[in-house]
């Protein structure tokens, strides 16, 4: 890429509202400096306590499931992602994607497709229980408390929405996008 395809990328993303965006290897410390910028450039906006809380819990949630569930074997042992955050048409937006293995698919559809479904009170419901209970024990996609989606869908003001597009030069990976607007 030249410095003028860079210029005009750049202009693109301004003009599309791309408030940030980061592609490779995630790791602690880089979702440390991800998230200091992201919190920066959401103060300078003016973005209001409640709605910036929603979006930087969003971004978070998303980076942290790259860094746990993007599968390290697709891309030489890192775990390797990209994560958006932008405005458009009034409202934010959250983006990742990653990629993971394809028997873990069905899971995650599993997952994603009753989330959609589920009105906000049976989103903070279901939250609830999943907070009292440890029915995700031994999941290869959920090493934690499962939290991780329904955090995503509770703060999101519109329905999650998921893409998974499988790989045409290989079986054992697909690529994971998620988004959620704020």
């Amino acid at each position: 890429m030249n410095l003028e395809d860079f210029s005009v990328f750049r202009q693109r993303a301004s003009s599309d509202g791309v408030l940030f965006y980061y592609t490779g290897e995630f790791s602690a410390n880089v979702i440390g400096a991800m998230s200091d910028t992201v919190r920066e450039r959401l103060e300078a906006l003016g973005t209001p306590g409640r709605l910036g809380r929603k979006v930087f819990s969003t971004f978070m949630e998303m980076a942290q499931n790259i860094l746990h569930y993007a599968d390290e074997t697709a891309c030489e042992g890192g775990r390797i992602g990209a994560l958006a955050v932008g405005q458009e048409h009034g409202k934010f937006y959250v983006l990742c994607g990653n990629p993971v293995r394809t028997d873990h698919v069905e899971r995650l559809r599993a997952r994603l497709d009753p989330l959609r479904r589920m009105t906000l009170d049976e989103i903070k419901a279901a939250y609830r229980d999943q907070l009292r209970s440890d029915t995700n024990a031994g999941d290869p996609i959920s090493k934690g408390a499962g939290l991780g989606f329904l955090t995503v869908a509770r703060e999101a003001s519109e329905p999650i929405d998921y893409h998974i597009v499988f790989r045409a030069d290989e079986s054992t990976h697909a690529e994971f996008y998620l988004r959620a607007v704020i």
